[in-house]
């Protein structure tokens, strides 16, 4: 699958555009803010294909970095998103 690197602003000029090419190719799409990954979209297919996947410590902290600008927040630990995560999953499919 080829990886692909937009820039914000091209991105949210073009959403209709980025989400068939992510319809299309499964993504990833990495999106950057002044040169930098902030951001990827996946297609809902790759997304749940990489929930049954466990990790390797290697790529489980690639993934983290991928959150840019909340990767150095001390306050957000797995536990925090695993609760939030939960609260979410729980309103989804409830309603």
């Amino acid at each position: 699958m080829p990886i692909k690197y937009l820039p914000a602003t091209e991105v949210k000029n073009r959403f209709g555009r980025v989400l068939r090419e992510v319809v299309k190719s499964g993504g990833p799409i990495y999106i950057e803010r002044d040169g930098k990954s902030v951001a990827v979209i996946l297609s809902v297919r790759e997304y749940e294909r990489t929930r049954r996947v466990k990790l390797s410590p290697k790529k489980a902290e690639l993934t983290r970095s991928v959150f840019g600008l909340w990767a150095d927040r001390a306050d957000i630990t797995d536990n925090w998103l695993n609760e939030g995560r939960s609260r979410w999953e729980s309103d989804w499919k409830n309603g």
